[in-house]
Order: C-alpha cells, then structure tokens, then sequence
C-alpha cells in the first residue's frame, strides 16, 4: 500500500522558488534598514556633501579727484567699482577723509551701469581721500588707494594779493583796488580768495579766532591796540613783518611789527 506525504513542505519549496524569480519591480517597496535594528551606527552611513560656499567676484575700486593744485571750495571726486573686470552698477561706495583722528565718512555715491560715481565735495585745505566698497554676497569688498586733494592755502595767497598791492596809496576808506586803508587792504586780499570779511577792524577782530602769538603763520591778521580798543590791523606775512595800509601820506608795504601792543587773529 502506497506511503501518503503531505503536499505541503513541497508546495512551500515552490512559493519560496516563486518567490525568487518574481521581478524585483514586483515585490513592493524596499524599506530602508532601521540604523537600531540593523547594527549600524548613525555616524557611519553615507551623508549627502555640503552646499558648496558660491565664490566671490574680486573686484577693484579706483577713485578719482581734481589734480594739481586747487581753489578752496567745492569739487568733484569719483569713483569706479569693478567685479570681474567688469563695471558694477547701483553698488554704495563710501568716500572717506583723513582726519587727525582716523578716517572719517565724507559722502555715499551709488554707481551707474558704468560701475562710476561722482559726488562734489567742499575742501578748505589739502586732504586725504579714499573709497570703501563693503562687499556683497557675490562680491569681495575692496579699498581703493588713497589720494591727496591739494588746496591752496588761502590764508598764504591773501598774503600774496596784499604783496601785488606794494607801494599803492593809503587812503581814508579805501577798498581797492587801487587805494586802501588797512581794513581794506584785508578785507580785499581775502575776498579775492573767496573769503568775506567785515569792513572795519573793529568787526574783523571779533570775525576771527584768537590764538597765541607763537601760533601766528602767514595768512593771519595783527591787530594793533590802542586805549584798550582795536585801531589798526594787517596781514602776517612771517619774520615778526606784516603787510599793512598805514596813515595818511603812507602806502601799502611789508613791514616790521612795530609794537608789542597786538593780538593775532585767524580767519577760518
């Protein structure tokens, strides 16, 4: 009589083969092993790399001004701002002065398409400059070189206009340009270098700033005293000597300083 088997261990042998030959697409999702479960440690799995820091633009700044010597007043600076070599528009430059102090803000300019800007500036003496872009996400910062804006003094060049006057007559009243009392004299050699000064010495002395007479340089007024009220003024010209508009019968010359009766004032 024939053993009977049970059909089953065979047909399991079968789901398992089956199993094996079913296409990878049909077998359902992959499940990613749990790092706990599986005996990995979560330091050692493979991480996707960094966002790599985008690179930034060099770039260069120049910055221009008037040359050679200038007039006190107002004049125009500017700038240029590269990236790449190529203009950088609508980007802040700032302009800086040399002060006793360190460098100090002058103004902010804003480029065109032509990585340029130009911004007037006043200057009353020979000064220090420079321009500081502070960079961007996509661009360097960057310092130009610095440059030197020469003024003339005006104070010295009022001493030279009251020089071209040597030798032209004192008169009572007189404002130039041919004739002066000494208040004249003054007040026409700084307005020719773009100073306004009060006609009478009187006035003149309280428009100016006092400072010792060991500060005293070319350029500053010699108020003479007399009865404990200002009665005569001239212009500093170095060596103890002024330039001065005398008394009647007198004409305009450079001069020793002929009392110690004086203050020293300095037109600013």
């Amino acid at each position: 009589m024939p053993t009977f088997r049970p059909a089953l261990p065979l047909l399991l042998r079968g789901a398992v083969a089956g199993a094996v030959l079913l296409p990878l697409g049909l077998a359902g999702p992959v499940l990613a092993a749990d790092p706990q479960s599986s005996g990995l440690s979560p330091s050692v799995l493979p991480s996707s790399p960094a966002a790599a820091e985008p690179a930034q633009a060099e770039t260069e700044l120049r910055i221009s001004g008037p040359t050679g010597t200038v007039d006190p007043g107002r004049h125009v600076v500017g700038v240029r701002l590269l990236a790449a070599g190529r203009p950088v528009r609508d980007a802040e430059v700032q302009v800086q002065r040399r002060t006793p102090d360190g460098w100090a803000h002058a103004a902010r300019v804003s480029t065109d398409a032509e990585g340029l800007g130009h911004v007037q500036l006043p200057f009353e003496r020979s000064t220090r400059l420079r321009a500081v872009y502070p960079g961007s996400s996509t661009r360097s910062a960057a310092t130009s070189r610095e440059i030197v804006v020469q003024v003339a003094d005006f104070r010295r060049r009022a001493v030279e206009v009251a020089s071209r006057q040597d030798g032209d007559p004192y008169r009572r009243g007189g404002t130039g340009p041919d004739s002066f009392d000494c208040s004249g004299l003054v007040q026409y050699s700084f307005g020719q270098v773009g100073r306004s000064l009060p006609r009478t010495s009187g006035e003149q002395a309280r428009a100016t700033r006092r400072i010792a007479r060991s500060e005293a340089r070319p350029g500053d007024l010699i108020f003479i005293s007399s009865g404990g009220r200002v009665s005569h003024v001239g212009i500093y010209a170095g060596d103890g000597e002024f330039w001065d508009a005398p008394t009647s019968g007198g004409h305009v010359s450079r001069r020793d300083i002929w009392t110690n009766d004086f203050f020293v004032g300095r037109v600013d």
